[in-house]
């Protein structure tokens, strides 16, 4: 087993210390099993590596972090040589993503320092994302989505960190699945106090009650499919920006007490009633902020190659993408911590120049002096604003905005029966 050294980070056996990355990936990975074999230790190692690794193919992965493995550990500790048997012990290990996930987390959370909260919250981002699969006849049972001559398909849910800029949690379902169905999977990983920043695809009234009674406050966006009302009479104070969200067929149900904010020409809505608590300039940043996701699945997709998986079966399929995650969130804390020594918050990692770093370090094995020297040096160079006129793509996704939400002013009939539902939980 590993030992936690001082500061609560986890030293890497001592097989690895001469070996600057492998040392420093597996100190973010918590206290494993590291017997003989494909133990725990080797096995989130392995994984993690070949989610880094630019082959092709999963076999050229393999091979190339079997390479690493073989130098890093003594001969009596080595690990099994063919990739079957490395993927059946990881499809073992279903609780070896949760573990290694929390211990991520508790990182990501130190490296965040000052930046975790905004004012009294912890802004947490939600987005999700399609990534395509191998056209095998088992993959079929994963789904299809979209264009006629798609293939199989997964979604991919990432919680990210609003102020830190790093991943928070993740979930993996099938192309039919919604974004708001893999959510609840993952809404015991939200902390206290957060506030969570999502898109026009998270609205819906039962959904944000669960986010309620969850304890999960919300700012999200809504648009021309929400329908909202004025002058309920719910509130012991209602300004011009009250709204209620109370659709016909939860009229049963008490109405949805929400503050409503205009940015440009989008529209936000809130449970936080208190401007106080949240302004208006606050819930704008937070919502300029939730860009951080779109550039997350740019570096998913195209900075680290992953926008398909090649894994053949759908256990395996997901089991890759889960690492795959893993391993870019591996790469944003190894990051982080060397940018912040070099007096650099989170947010200012340039996540393709660590991956080059890592890459090389895979295949040269530098000291931990120059890898972490390399690594200090990650930082997003300033953007130097020109004048120049974006090039038009012919095939690039031009999806209409979500337009204005339609608000309606309450009738007498709906005034009425909101009071009742008043009366009768104040009776209860």
């Amino acid at each position: 087993m590993l030992k936690a050294s001082v500061g609560g980070v986890f030293a890497a056996p001592a097989s690895l210390y001469r070996h600057a990355l492998p040392s420093l990936i597996t100190s973010l990975f918590g206290p494993l099993d590291a017997r003989p074999g494909w133990s725990s230790l080797t096995l989130a190692l392995a994984a993690v590596l070949m989610s880094l690794d630019p082959a092709p193919t999963l076999a050229q992965r393999f091979e190339s972090v079997l390479g690493v493995l073989d130098r890093v550990l003594p001969r009596r500790r080595r690990t099994g040589r063919t990739y079957q048997g490395f993927i059946k012990a990881l499809l073992r290990s279903e609780s070896l993503t949760h573990q290694i996930t929390k211990q991520l987390r508790a990182r990501a959370v130190a490296a965040a320092g000052r930046a975790l909260r905004i004012g009294q919250w912890i802004p947490i981002g939600v987005d999700g994302s399609k990534v395509d699969a191998p056209r095998t006849i088992a993959n079929e049972a994963l789904g299809f989505v979209g264009k006629d001559k798609c293939g199989p398909q997964m979604v991919l849910l990432l919680l990210m960190h609003l102020g830190a800029m790093l991943p928070w949690g993740w979930a993996v379902g099938n192309a039919r699945e919604s974004e708001r169905t893999l959510l609840h999977r993952v809404i015991g990983d939200l902390p206290e106090r957060t506030l969570l920043v999502a898109d026009a695809g998270f609205t819906g009234y039962q959904f944000l009650r669960t986010l309620q009674a969850h304890g999960v406050h919300f700012l999200v966006r809504v648009g021309r499919n929400v329908r909202l009302l004025r002058q309920l009479g719910c509130s012991a104070r209602e300004g011009t920006h009250t709204v209620y969200l109370w659709p016909d067929s939860f009229r049963n149900e008490p109405p949805l007490k929400l503050r409503l904010i205009r940015v440009g020409s989008a529209y936000l809505i809130t449970d936080v009633l208190d401007p106080r608590a949240l302004s208006k300039g606050a819930a704008c940043e937070l919502y300029r902020r939730r860009w951080g996701l779109e550039l997350a699945f740019r570096a998913f997709k195209q900075t680290l190659e992953r926008r398909m998986v090649r894994s053949c079966t759908p256990a395996k399929a997901r089991l890759e993408l889960a690492w795959s995650v893993l391993g870019m969130w591996v790469l944003t804390l190894l990051g982080a911590h060397a940018i912040h020594a070099a007096g650099h918050g989170p947010s200012m990692l340039s996540v393709a120049s660590a991956l080059k770093a890592v890459r090389s370090a895979m295949l040269r094995d530098p000291s931990r002096v120059t890898l972490m020297r390399r690594l200090r040096g990650c930082v997003l160079e300033p953007i130097r604003k020109t004048c120049k006129t974006a090039y038009r793509w012919p095939h690039k996704k031009n999806p209409q905005p979500p337009g204005a939400p339609i608000i309606a002013t309450a009738t007498i009939a709906q005034i009425s029966r909101a009071k009742a539902l008043a009366h009768q939980s104040h009776a209860e």
